[in-house]
């Protein structure tokens, strides 16, 4: 899915309950065939879970919704804000398919842990908990991929060829390939066993991932408590995130920017 498909359905479905509202005519933004028919499919749902409520619905850009302009670093879970009969409800956008619960580099991965350990005020962090999270702490944030290399050597600064090339090749400590092979199998092993062998954390983890309840709180209105997508709107909490456990898979992959890969952790969602 492109970023903009995204940020397009999101849009379209503000647009499309504000005319169904007649808060407005026409669109504002050209659509495709497929943005509007997934919005079509949300808007149903929302329709549908309000019943005969007032709706009112702001995107999470305008300045004009309940907790103004959303802004939350590394960025908000929440896409848009609804506003059912008195109840504000802010709202995760997901478009029909597999879907990123999560993907991030070392620090920001490590902070998902810590806050989903946080949601069992009853059990302190084990000792191989606190091992995974300085694990994701450690995942490197600039490498070199070896089918980035010609890519680099033609358009990368001296400083930066410097930096991920020696006598032409990529240094050992600088290479994605040489990460993978030598850190990932025993993180993501200890990482799943985990996850598989504490259903609590696990149940704790796809909640956090899910709304950012956590490790979002010091940003106003950023932390979602709702999801929708052409499958359904749901609010989240215990019963939903059971729902979906079987239908997730974690994963670390290269995320790469400007030819450089950084190593992040991932959490999908199959639909």
């Amino acid at each position: 899915m492109a970023a903009s498909e995204g940020v397009d359905l999101e849009w379209c479905i503000v647009e499309k309950m504000r005319i169904k509202n007649n808060e407005q005519k026409t669109f504002t933004k050209s659509y495709s065939s497929k943005i509007l028919k997934q919005a079509d499919e949300c808007v149903d749902h929302i329709l549908k879970y309000a019943g005969r409520n007032k709706i009112e619905i702001w995107h999470s850009d305008d300045p004009k919704g309940p907790f103004g302009s959303i802004y939350a670093k590394p960025e908000p879970k929440t896409d848009i804000v609804l506003k059912v009969g008195s109840k504000l409800h802010t709202v995760s956008v997901k478009m029909a398919g597999p879907v990123q619960l999560a993907s991030g580099q070392g620090a920001s991965s490590a902070e998902l842990f810590e806050s989903a350990a946080k949601h069992l005020h009853s059990q302190k962090e084990s000792k191989v908990l606190v091992s995974i999270i300085e694990g994701l702490k450690k995942m490197p944030t600039r490498l070199l991929s070896t089918s980035n290399l010609a890519r680099i050597e033609k358009e990368a600064s001296p400083k930066v060829i410097t930096e991920f090339l020696k006598n032409g090749k990529i240094i050992q400590d600088k290479n994605y390939e040489y990460w993978l092979e030598n850190n990932k199998e025993a993180l993501m092993s200890s990482l799943l066993k985990y996850v598989e062998s504490d259903d609590d954390f696990t149940t704790a983890l796809l909640y956090e991932a899910m709304t950012g309840e956590i490790s979002l709180k010091n940003y106003k209105g950023a932390s979602a408590d709702s999801i929708i997508s052409p499958k359904g709107f749901h609010e989240i909490d215990g019963q939903y995130v059971e729902s979906v456990k079987r239908k997730v898979k974690f994963d670390i992959r290269g995320k790469s920017r400007g030819g450089i890969t950084g190593v992040a952790f991932r959490i999908d969602l199959t639909q």
